[in-house]
């Protein structure tokens, strides 16, 4: 009976070593993901604020308030879909430098229009 007990006693040692190590693991990962930087509001056919200064590494969310739209880099770097009212769309920047962007739809390259600028530092 006592090594029954004892048994048993391990197994629930074992199992939960299991969950803390299991819960260790997941709390890592979370942290490991990029975190959005900064927001960027689409409204009134402008991008609010028109320019930010992230890191490197930083993550850029733009969040559309209003109509149709979409951000695209100068560069052809990063674009987005179509974004409608309530969609967002993100990029995280691994590299240092100047990053300008405008709408499709009602900008233009060289900060023409709705247009925009990141600066990852």
């Amino acid at each position: 009976m006592k090594k029954t007990i004892s048994i048993l006693m391990a197994g629930i040692i074992v199992l939960a070593m299991s969950f803390v190590i299991s819960a260790q693991g997941t709390r890592s990962s979370a942290a490991a993901r990029p975190a959005v930087a900064t927001t960027i509001k689409i409204t009134n056919f402008q991008f609010a604020p028109k320019t930010v200064t992230v890191a490197v590494g930083a993550t850029v969310e733009w969040s559309n308030e209003a109509g149709r739209h979409m951000v695209e880099a100068d560069d052809g770097s990063f674009k987005s879909d179509v974004l409608k009212a309530g969609d967002k769309f993100s990029h995280t920047f691994s590299k240092a430098g100047k990053y300008p962007y405008h709408c499709t739809f009602h900008g233009d390259k060289g900060g023409k229009d709705m247009a925009g600028t990141i600066i990852v530092k």
